[in-house]
């Protein structure tokens, strides 16, 4: 995954689904990662199994050093996650962004979305901040903003 030196700064970047698992395995052998998960398909335990395959002995270091995981059950936590963040040069993962916006009142959703793009935006400029989404009834809305502050990202880029 050459592709990811030329990546910069103050963009957030939108990974489809199915190159989730890749990027965040060559982001843990290369420069670390900090996974934000809010959905629940993240398959973690296949994670640390590849990386086993991949690293040998040496894969027990990499999810203790290179491989910080957190999940976010609510919006509000996700919110508070974001802007607890300190941006550093660890890239942020955040794995389906959207799966916590299913469970939230209307009139809540677009203030805890605004800011969380507002946490999203403050941290992209100091470190790589990659996303997933998938999409959810209900939530087009959201997913139209999405699209439009981000930049959708491929391995073919």
């Amino acid at each position: 995954m050459q592709w990811l030196t030329g990546l910069k700064r103050a963009q957030i970047y939108r990974v489809s689904h199915p190159s989730v698992f890749d990027l965040v395995i060559e982001l843990a052998l290369t420069t670390g990662v900090k996974l934000l998960v809010c959905g629940n398909r993240l398959p973690f335990y296949e994670i640390a199994y590849e990386l086993a395959r991949r690293v040998g002995q040496q894969y027990d270091m990499i999810l203790k050093e290179r491989l910080f995981f957190s999940r976010a059950e609510t919006c509000i936590q996700l919110v508070d996650f974001l802007s607890e963040m300190h941006a550093e040069a660890m890239p942020l993962f955040v794995t389906e962004l959207l799966a916590r916006f299913t469970d939230e009142d209307d009139d809540q959703v677009d203030e805890l979305f605004f800011a969380c793009q507002v946490e999203l935006q403050r941290l992209s400029k100091e470190t790589l901040v990659f996303l997933s989404t998938k999409s959810y009834p209900g939530l087009e809305r959201l997913e139209h903003v999405l699209a439009r502050i981000t930049c959708q990202l491929d391995e073919d880029s």
